[in-house]
């Protein structure tokens, strides 16, 4: 089934976008995952410098993982909270952590970074989906 980009509820893809934002503004925090995200990458805060290219290129690039999201919550039909959540979920979990396992498996790092950075894009996707579901 084929769904038409100029058909995205670009309000939807927005929000889910801010709420990405949102939410990695608390798992990278402190009072999140941050402390242990650094010491998983080997770095202290001071070492990372300005994010704001970062962050830009992040926006970007997250806007079009939003937009991605919403085509296929919509070619599926019937777009709901439940079934975008669902499907982020699966998508976040069967391909992304998947992809990101072998990753983990050859590089190095700790169990604990794979879960941080697999966990916030699983749980990235689910919200992403539920918020585009219910908007269709």
């Amino acid at each position: 089934m084929y769904y038409h980009i100029s058909h995205v509820n670009y309000l939807a893809v927005l929000v889910a976008t801010l709420a990405s934002f949102m939410l990695g503004g608390w798992w990278y925090s402190a009072s999140g995952f941050g402390r242990s995200w650094l010491a998983g990458i080997g770095k202290s805060k001071n070492e990372l410098g300005s994010p704001a290219v970062a962050m830009s290129l992040t926006f970007v690039s997250t806007f079009f993982t939003a937009i991605i999201l919403a085509m296929l919550i919509n070619a599926l039909g019937d777009p709901s909270l439940f079934r975008g959540a669902r499907l982020g979920f699966i998508l976040g979990v069967g391909i992304v952590a998947t992809s990101m396992f072998s990753d983990y498996l050859f590089s190095g790092n700790s169990l604990e970074l794979f879960m941080i950075q697999a966990g916030y894009r699983v749980v990235l996707l689910t919200i992403m989906g539920g918020i585009i579901g219910v908007w269709g």
